[in-house]
């Protein structure tokens, strides 16, 4: 099994090649997303039966798969889902449950600590929530927010991620500036953009 580290440098070098990843939320998008230049899939709603055929299909086309463990029916947030979803093949788990990426981690799966930052209050908390969890990239929610709280963030020596209300090219181009490595989006005007 390869370790969390060099799944994560390969999951990088995707993102560097495609910063923009295809979030979706329903089956029926995914094959848009595989007609897409996106070279990694975020599955953010998932039966947790079906899980295992979507990615291996999403593997056959050539692209990395991230699944957000909190999200899936039928899998619990726990270290058995962690396990699960290994078993299914993921490349990455997205979790806002920060305790789960040191077993993330140990799986060789790529850990992606997610934070949902509404108010500038919870800056401080997600910051020494994220130094704590030992995630290999933290994805920042709402993404679009990045370029203005920026220069609020202390250097947290992991890779961004931003998601979440990140709709036009000049939007991603933004957040990507602001020090993303890349960008999880719905917005299929964005699967199809040239970012090169």
């Amino acid at each position: 099994m390869a370790s969390s580290e060099s799944n994560t440098r390969a999951f990088l070098e995707r993102l560097a090649a495609s910063p923009c990843c295809a979030a979706i939320t329903v089956e029926s998008r995914l094959e848009e997303a595989l007609e897409s230049r996106v070279g990694i899939i975020f599955i953010l709603r998932a039966d947790g039966l079906a899980l295992r055929p979507l990615v291996n299909r999403i593997h056959r086309a050539g692209r990395l798969v991230a699944v957000h463990l909190d999200l899936v029916d039928g899998v619990r947030p726990d270290r058995a889902g962690v396990s699960w979803l290994g078993r299914a093949g993921v490349d990455a788990i997205i979790s806002s449950q920060g305790q789960l990426m040191p077993a993330i981690r140990r799986e060789g799966i790529v850990a992606i600590h997610r934070l949902l930052l509404i108010r500038r209050s919870l800056l401080d908390a997600a910051v020494a929530a994220v130094s704590k969890s030992g995630a290999n990239i933290v994805e920042v929610l709402p993404g679009v927010i990045l370029p203005e709280i920026a220069p609020a963030l202390p250097k947290l020596n992991v890779p961004l991620l931003a998601g979440g209300f990140i709709r036009t090219e000049a939007e991603a181009r933004a957040v990507l500036a602001a020090g993303a490595a890349g960008v999880t989006t719905s917005s299929v005007n964005l699967w199809r953009a040239d970012f090169g």
